[in-house]
């Protein structure tokens, strides 16, 4: 019969509970960097931390649930370090496309959550769940459009709202083709295969995110 650990006696007091639910989540996020979420399975989470799927379960109420609260801090995060980045001196176009994609590049965590949170991780979750992470995510956008206002001001700010949209949307699906599973890896390296792979192969993710905001910041500047 399985227990919870030794160090995982049922939580009494709220900070006994916030110290559980930092452990899930950090197990959980070091799964998710090591093996990529969509491969984290919520009993691989519990063994993580040394308890039982029905213990975690007492914390979270689905696997979803403990993604999308990684994924309110990853929101927080990111915007942190853009608006951090912007602020710290003067801008131009250059600084902001550098900011903008090394704020994506740098974190595969972040890039993986754009992509599973509308496909997976909003399907199995309570209301409340789903608020908390739209709260996050609306904020950090909001605070990173106004950043980007100030660094282009000749941008009006809810073009620089459409750019973060955009931006997001395809670097969520240029991180997944940039970042293959083992499987494909290997169908890449077979010197057998007879297909063609075209320009997939070997994308580059940074390389990708900036052509792109370099080409839709230009698009806005036509447009305007």
């Amino acid at each position: 019969m399985h227990t919870e650990g030794a160090g995982f006696l049922r939580a009494r007091r709220p900070e006994q509970k916030r110290l559980r639910e930092t452990a899930i989540l950090d197990a959980a996020r070091e799964l998710a960097v090591r093996d990529g979420v969509g491969s984290v399975s919520l009993a691989a989470i519990a063994a993580g931390v040394g308890m039982h799927k029905s213990a975690l379960l007492k914390y979270f109420g689905t696997r979803e649930e403990i993604f999308l609260r990684l994924a309110e801090a990853e929101w927080r995060e990111w915007a942190a370090g853009i608006v951090g980045a912007l602020d710290a001196g003067p801008a131009d176009e250059d600084r902001v496309v550098e900011v903008l994609t090394r704020s994506l590049a740098d974190r595969p965590l972040f890039c993986q959550l754009l992509s599973h949170s509308t496909l997976t991780l909003e399907r199995n979750v309570s209301l409340d769940a789903v608020r908390r992470s739209k709260v996050a995510a609306t904020t950090a956008v909001g605070e990173v459009s106004d950043a980007l206002h100030r660094a282009l001001p000749e941008l009006g700010r809810d073009d620089c709202f459409e750019l973060l949209g955009a931006t997001g949307l395809v670097s969520a699906g240029l991180w997944q083709v940039a970042h293959p599973p083992p499987v494909v890896v290997a169908l890449y390296a077979d010197p057998t295969t007879t297909i063609n792979l075209g320009p997939h192969a070997g994308l580059g993710f940074a390389e990708s995110v900036s052509r792109f905001i370099r080409v839709y910041l230009a698009g806005l500047r036509r447009g305007s």
